[in-house]
């Protein structure tokens, strides 16, 4: 049980940073022109709707009985990689429409 709580302490903290993170990325996105704010509000709204997804599965590790409990965490895995995955996109799209 002990696993479970600092795998769940864990999880919870990358939440918290990452909401963290999305919104330096939307306050940077707001110095942009009009049409380049567009273009990272694709980006922006991406990983918003991934970290959805996460808060969403954190949610069930609560519930997850023992037998479920290695699906659970491998699904919340996967999707902290679509989450970095996202995030990689978004920073590498601020850097470029920033350079210029």
């Amino acid at each position: 049980m002990e696993n479970r709580e600092i795998y769940k302490q864990k999880i919870e903290a990358q939440m918290h940073e990452w909401s963290a993170k999305l919104d330096v990325l939307k306050a940077k996105s707001e110095k942009l022109t009009l049409s380049k704010k567009v273009d990272m509000q694709r980006h922006v709204d991406a990983l918003h709707d991934k970290l959805g997804v996460v808060k969403g599965k954190f949610d069930s590790l609560g519930e997850a009985t023992e037998e479920q409990w290695e699906g659970v965490v491998t699904g919340l895995d996967h999707a902290w990689s679509e989450v970095k995955g996202a995030a990689e996109g978004a920073y590498d799209a601020l850097k470029a429409h920033t350079k210029n």
